[in-house]
C-alpha cells in the first residue's frame, strides 16, 4: 500500500489513484459496449436464449478455471505488468470477432472461443485490479475508492449502452465490439503512468502452486465467519441472478418488440441505479454498518424481481432494472470492501479469486437453468420466482454474522 499517502487526504489529490481510476473509467466504456453487443451477436448468429444461456455458461467455467490459478500469480509477480499484459491479450482476442464477422459471417462457437478466453484473461486482470485499489489507497479511504471506482464505471454503464444501442442498430453489434477493442489500450496505458507498486512487499510474497493458492484462498474466506457467510449467501444468489441479464435481453426485444436501441435504453437507466448506489454507498455503510446494508440490498433485488410480473412496458422494466442496480451495487461494494479490510495484503490476490471462482461455480449453472426455464415458462413467470426465493434467502441471511460488526485487519 501507498503508506506515504495521509488516509485524511481527499482522493482528488491521489495522483497514481487518479490516474488509474480515470483509465479504468474510460475502459468502463468499452465494457458496455460488449455487455449490449455480445448477447445481440448471439441473437444474431443464433435467434436462441438458450444459447445466450450456454455462452454466459460457458464463460463462467473458464472464471472457473482462471480462479484456480489468477490468485496465486497476482500473490507472486509485479501486479502492473500483469494487468497490462491481459489487456493486450484481450485486444487481441476481441479484435479477432469483429474480423470473423466481416469476412466470414456470424460464428456462434467463435464467440465461445473468444468469450472463454476473454473471461480467462479478464478474471487475471479483475482479481489484479482489487489488490491494486487496496495497495493504492490506505485502509481508511477503501469504502470511498471502491464507491468510487463503481460509480464512475456505472456511469460509463449509463452513457455506453445508449451509445452501443445507437451503433448496433446502424453498423451491428460486430462494430461495437470493435470500439471496445479500444478500451484494452486505455486500460494498458494508463496502467503504465501509474509510480506507486501494486504488490505486496517481496518479503511477503509467497511462492505457491496454484492450487495451493486457491486452497489457501478458500481457507482463508472459510476460517473468518463474516466472509464465510458471504460466500455461501453469494454463491445461491448467483444461482438465482446469473442469468437475469440474458432473460432482460431477451424480453425486451421478443416480448416487448423493442430494438436494440430499446435494449441500450434499459441498460443505460439500470446503469444510472448504479451510479447513484456508488454515491449512496459510504453514508449507508457509515451510518447502518455492513449488516444491514448488505442484507437490505439483497431484499431489495429480490422485491425488483417479484415486481416483475406485472412489467408490461419499458418504462416498468427499466425502473425495475434501475432499483436492482442500485442495490446489487450496494451490496457488490460492502462485499468488496470488507474483503479488502479483512484479508492481508500477501493473500488479497488469492482471497478474491478463490472468491471469485467458488461464486462462478453456481452463476454458470444458474444461467443455464434460468435460460431454459424461461424458455419453457416464460420470463414473466421466472425471474418473480427467482425474486421470492432471493427475499427468502435474505431472511436466512439476517441469522448468521453478516449481521454483525466487522472487526477489519490491523
Amino acid at each position: 500500500m501507498s503508506a506515504a499517502v495521509d488516509p485524511s487526504t481527499s482522493l482528488w489529490r491521489d495522483r497514481d489513484f487518479n490516474i488509474y481510476w480515470l483509465g479504468q473509467t474510460l475502459s468502463g466504456l468499452g465494457d458496455a459496449f460488449a455487455a449490449i453487443a455480445l448477447p445481440l451477436l448471439v441473437l444474431q448468429a443464433t435467434g436462441s436464449l438458450h444459447r445466450m444461456g450456454t455462452l454466459t455458461a460457458l464463460v463462467g467455467v473458464a472464471h472457473i478455471v482462471a480462479g484456480l490459478g489468477s490468485g496465486a500469480l497476482v500473490d507472486r509477480v509485479d501486479r502492473r505488468r500483469l494487468m497490462i499484459a491481459c489487456d493486450l491479450g484481450r485486444w487481441i482476442v476481441y479484435s479477432a470477432v469483429p474480423l470473423v464477422w466481416w469476412l466470414h459471417g456470424p460464428s456462434y462457437w467463435f464467440l465461445v472461443f473468444a468469450g472463454s478466453v476473454g473471461a480467462l484473461l479478464g478474471n487475471t486482470f479483475q482479481v489484479a485490479a482489487i489488490t491494486a485499489v487496496a495497495n493504492l489507497v490506505p485502509r481508511a479511504r477503501l469504502i470511498d475508492a471502491n464507491g468510487r471506482m463503481h460509480g464512475s464505471y456505472a456511469l460509463m454503464f449509463f452513457v455506453g449502452p445508449m451509445l452501443a444501442g445507437e451503433v448496433c442498430q446502424r453498423f451491428g453489434p460486430s462494430t461495437a465490439i470493435a470500439i471496445d477493442c479500444g478500451s484494452f489500450l486505455v486500460s494498458a496505458a494508463s496502467l503504465t503512468l501509474v509510480r506507486a507498486r501494486f504488490a505486496a512487499a517481496d518479503a511477503e510474497r509467497e511462492r505457491v502452486g496454484f492450487v495451493a493458492g486457491f486452497v489457501a484462498g478458500v481457507r482463508f474466506l472459510w476460517s473468518v465467519p463474516t466472509l464465510r457467510a458471504v460466500t455461501v449467501l453469494l454463491g445461491l444468489s448467483s444461482l438465482l441472478m446469473a442469468g437475469r441479464e440474458n432473460l432482460l435481453i431477451y424480453y425486451v426485444k421478443r416480448t416487448l418488440h423493442g430494438d436494440d436501441r430499446a435494449v441500450g435504453r434499459v441498460f443505460a437507466l439500470a446503469a444510472l441505479g448504479s451510479v447513484l448506489g456508488a454515491w449512496a454507498t459510504p453514508a449507508m455503510r457509515a451510518r447502518w454498518g455492513f449488516g444491514a446494508c448488505w442484507l437490505g440490498a439483497g431484499v431489495l433485488m429480490g422485491v425488483g424481481l417479484l415486481c416483475f410480473g406485472a412489467a408490461g412496458s419499458l418504462a416498468v422494466v427499466a425502473g425495475i432494472a434501475m432499483a436492482i442496480a442500485f442495490a446489487e451495487t450496494v451490496r457488490g461494494i460492502n462485499t468488496m470492501t470488507v474483503r479488502q479490510e479483512i484479508t492481508p495484503d500477501r493473500l488479497l490476490g488469492r482471497v478474491t479469486a478463490a472468491f471469485w471462482a467458488l461464486l462462478t461455480v453456481p452463476g454458470a449453472l444458474g444461467a443455464e437453468v434460468t435460460s431454459r426455464l424461461a424458455e419453457r415458462y416464460g420470463v414473466q413467470a421466472v425471474l418473480p420466482s427467482l425474486g421470492g426465493a432471493l427475499v427468502a434467502l435474505m431472511v436466512v441471511g439476517a441469522l448468521t454474522p453478516i449481521r454483525r460488526p466487522v472487526a477489519p485487519m490491523p
